[in-house]
């Protein structure tokens, strides 16, 4: 079968919504080339193109500020990982939700993913999901060893993450699917390029130079004839020769030339690859050994990690006949602190996305994660202020729904007298305030299995853990450093009962 992949053109859809001058921030150091090497000999070695899916975890990290704002909106992550598979469908990878989605609060990491401060902010919480490609959504990444321009994202392999800044998601940009490439141990076509672009007056036209340093290192330049092809730039015979020729282009999507390489042969480059700096095209593309290789590094021992054989929901979702139960279109709610969203079930759902915000804030909601039921209950909600509300039905591989709802609704006058913060000699905690990692849980009878989620005041999910509650003294441990000091609700879930305690984190 290998012998029929270098003839067959993946085209893939997505649309670069980059400016000229924006660049990737991946360093191709010595480990991905050795990954590179390696995954080509497996070539031959293994069915690449075999009819079997790759299914591919990932995690989301969302850093906001150290006061929590500045989040990346979460509908616009679950569409740009609808189009990442889209990007990818066509070769058989499959990328899915892994625990869902984290919280960062860390001004550094929003700013200078690449601090020190930052790096061991990345280290520490990609331990908590290491079975998972992990992802840094954060605001702005300073260019360091970039080359010209604004960076957009970037893989590095001494953490093995991609950092991509949160103006690239829900637009259907080509950026994730390139530091994902990356990820997969693929270069750039113009590799040694990124900081010295071509330039006729510089470089030569025909090109008179043979090598090209970038980052300390010397680079042999790709000739059109394919006779260095194997060993110069990304190492893959069916890119063709790129001397980063995108980060000049003028968004037409078509290389300025002619220009002739160091044998004076016209080079006739990719502009639509994924890899390369080319913007403005109307489809993107993987070479087929690019697929290739990224399938094998897939397979190789260095992925073992992310490979676990679960195979996600990939259901189709019918979003477009979601329906709204309560409250109804403009109802006025009878408490302003006990209010139940209800929504019909949504088929082949598993997961749901609610997005609350006050009518006059529409763009600026507050979301929640509802995983097994259509009904979700609020108890944070302002006396007598309208809101607006949406549904987004989803499953762990399929996040291309739409949202649905819209309805508006009053919060009522009063509070209700049924929320439950009694009976603590049945469930209490302490010590409360809590002032490190360990808390315990104080019971009179056994509650057995339960769920436990820990709430910031405005709704976000601090926190989501398991326990066996025993009858007496049961100890448990959170991660007092990532959390401000504040009021939170701590949900307690058991077969039998609802519990909702109030907790203080002090620092």
């Amino acid at each position: 079968m290998m012998k029929n992949i270098f003839f067959i053109v993946m085209m893939l859809s997505g649309f670069l919504s980059i400016g000229q001058n924006d660049v990737c921030g991946t360093i191709y150091d010595k480990s991905m080339e050795d990954r590179l090497i390696e995954n080509k000999k497996a070539f031959f070695e293994l069915d690449n193109r075999d009819d079997d899916w790759e299914y591919i975890p990932v995690h989301f990290h969302i850093v906001t500020k150290s006061d929590g704002t500045g989040a990346a909106e979460q509908y616009k992550i679950l569409n740009e990982l609808c189009f990442m598979n889209k990007n990818y469908e066509g070769f058989k990878m499959k990328f899915y939700l892994s625990e869902g989605f984290s919280f960062i609060a860390s001004d550094k990491l929003y700013s200078e993913p690449g601090s020190a401060i930052s790096s061991a902010k990345i280290k520490a919480n990609k331990k908590k999901y290491k079975n998972a490609v992990n992802i840094f959504i954060v605001n702005e990444i300073p260019s360091i060893n970039a080359g010209p321009g604004r960076t957009l994202g970037y893989y590095t392999s001494k953490y093995d993450v991609l950092i991509v800044r949160k103006d690239q998601f829900g637009i259907n940009s080509k950026t994730l699917s390139h530091e994902l490439g990356h990820y997969f141990s693929l270069a750039h076509p113009f590799n040694g390029w990124e900081e010295d672009p071509y330039d006729a007056q510089k470089h030569g036209n025909p090109l008179k130079i043979k090598t090209i340093k970038y980052a300390g290192k010397n680079y042999l330049i790709e000739f059109m004839n394919k006779s260095n092809c194997d060993i110069a730039a990304d190492k893959l015979c069916d890119t063709p020769p790129d001397y980063n020729f995108g980060i000049t282009d003028d968004g037409d999507c078509k290389l300025n030339g002619p220009i002739l390489d160091y044998n004076k042969d016209t080079i006739v480059t990719m502009e639509n690859n994924y890899m390369s700096y080319f913007f403005g095209c109307i489809q993107f593309t993987f070479t087929p050994m690019q697929i290739s290789a990224m399938r094998a590094d897939f397979k190789s021992n260095k992925r073992s990690h992310i490979r676990s054989g679960y195979v996600p929901k990939v259901a189709k979702l019918d979003n477009d006949n979601g329906k709204i139960v309560e409250p109804k279109n403009n109802a006025t709610t009878q408490y302003y602190d006990d209010v139940t969203l209800d929504w019909e079930d949504v088929p082949g759902a598993n997961l749901y996305l609610v997005r609350v915000s006050l009518k006059s804030q529409s763009f600026n909601g507050i979301y929640y994660w509802v995983e097994g039921e259509s009904k979700l209950v609020l108890n944070n909600l302002v006396k007598n202020k309208r809101y607006k509300w949406y549904v987004r039905a989803f499953n762990d591989g399929n996040t291309c729904g739409k949202e649905f709802g819209g309805y508006s609704f009053k919060a009522g006058a009063f509070a209700s007298a049924t929320i439950d913060t009694d009976n603590y000699s049945e469930l209490s905690i302490y010590p409360n305030p809590i002032k490190n990692d360990q808390i315990y849980f104080k019971t009179n009878k056994e509650l057995g299995n339960a769920e436990i989620k820990v709430y910031s005041l405005d709704g976000k999910i601090m926190d989501k853990l398991s326990l066996t509650l025993k009858k007496g003294v049961n100890r448990f441990n959170l991660t007092h450093s990532n959390y401000q000091n504040g009021i939170y609700n701590m949900i307690i879930n058991t077969k039998d009962k609802q519990y909702i305690r109030k907790v203080l984190i002090e620092k």
